[in-house]
């Protein structure tokens, strides 16, 4: 997810917030000062109140991390390779770099996140119990703990994808027919359906005065288009399984030297070719690749005296070989988060593939119905 700050770093994990989360922070630290802890626990001063709404937004912070944190410590106990977790507006999302290969995968990895929960959950009502002033600000924060971990133990076990419990339903649905396409379908559309429902229920409450409304409708709409994002993802990576790089890239590519001046770069290839990024080669050997991109944040009047060297990418670049399939291209071109990625025949640049042309296969292959 981009637009996000890298945190910290936890067991090989980068751990980031989504700027919306920094809204919703500063909305929930508000809601629970102003109006949740003095209407359920009254007495306190403001200050008090105050330091316990933040404390109680941080913790639940910490309790979807751990909830995350879960998930992706399963993935990469069974294999799976995990970028990052990112937190935002409705919670949190692990970055895995692939998906489960088994129904079995599937299941452990998605089930381990709402029991995680729940045992969050549990342990914050054990503690509860221990409190003496069960009306104190610490009887407060655990009590709030304990009914928020739950709620969001049992929101994710609902089984509408790409929510835990919908991933628990593919997980079942693919190990019942052998098919990951049709349990994703299946799931999927139980989102949806799932989606649809709450932003109904949201628009009744927002036509009674309830301005809760108006979430209950936000997350309705975010779970239907998460679930038909999730479905066209799986359908395009079946697409793409099985072609060849080399199937659709061009042939015979231009390269340049590195001595190349920016404006003979825009002159003879980007403005001639159209194309937005070139290997830059020198000795037949590739030491680098520039983009429109990297010409964007050159200054104009220095381009006839900047050699391309100087605002080219350089090493370690993302390639591919032309017998590798389309899917390897496209997940190293969104995990690297690059548009184009070389394709190397052993030592020899045999030319570039970028999201473009991955894109116009597929969709030149849904207009012809050719898979």
């Amino acid at each position: 997810m981009k637009s996000s700050l890298r945190l910290i770093r936890i067991a090989g994990i980068d751990i980031g917030v989504h700027y919306s989360w920094i809204f919703i922070f500063l909305l929930l630290s508000w809601g629970l000062a102003r109006a949740f802890f003095p209407g359920t626990f009254p007495g306190w001063d403001t200050a008090t109140y105050w330091v316990a709404g933040v404390s109680a937004a941080l913790l639940l912070f910490v309790s979807v991390l751990l909830h995350e944190l879960a998930h992706s410590l399963v993935a990469k106990a069974r294999g799976i390779g995990v970028q990052s977790i990112t937190l935002f507006l409705l919670g949190g999302v692990s970055n895995l770099e692939d998906e489960p290969e088994r129904p079995i995968v599937e299941f452990a990895v998605a089930i381990v996140g709402p029991l995680t929960s729940l045992a969050v959950a549990g342990i914050c009502w054990g503690l509860l119990g221990l409190v003496a002033d069960q009306q104190g600000p610490l009887a407060a924060i655990l009590a709030y703990l304990a009914l928020v971990n739950f709620i969001l133990a049992a929101f994710n076990l609902l089984p509408g994808f790409p929510l835990d419990g919908g991933r628990v339903l593919r997980s079942i649905l693919w190990r019942k027919t052998g098919n990951l396409v049709k349990a994703t379908n299946i799931a999927a559309n139980v989102g949806r359906f799932m989606g649809w429902g709450l932003i109904a229920f949201g628009l009744i409450r927002i036509f009674a005065g309830l301005l809760d409304g108006i979430w209950f409708a936000f997350i309705g709409w975010f779970l239907s288009t998460a679930a038909e994002a999730s479905r066209r993802e799986l359908t395009a990576r079946e697409q793409l399984s099985g072609v060849k790089v080399k199937d659709i890239m061009a042939t015979n590519p231009t390269t340049i030297s590195p001595d190349t001046s920016v404006a003979d770069l825009v002159s003879s290839v980007f403005r001639r070719q159209l194309g937005r990024a070139v290997p830059v080669c020198e000795d037949d050997r590739v030491v680098g690749v520039v983009s429109v991109t990297d010409v964007k944040e050159l200054p104009r009047e220095r381009w006839e005296q900047t050699p391309v060297s100087e605002i080219m990418t350089r090493e370690p670049l993302h390639m591919v070989s032309p017998e590798d399939d389309l899917n390897t291209a496209l997940r190293l071109i969104t995990k690297g988060d690059v548009n184009q990625v070389l394709v190397m025949d052993e030592k020899r640049c045999a030319g570039l593939i970028n999201r473009a042309d991955i894109l116009n296969y597929l969709q030149l292959t849904q207009e012809l119905g050719l898979r």
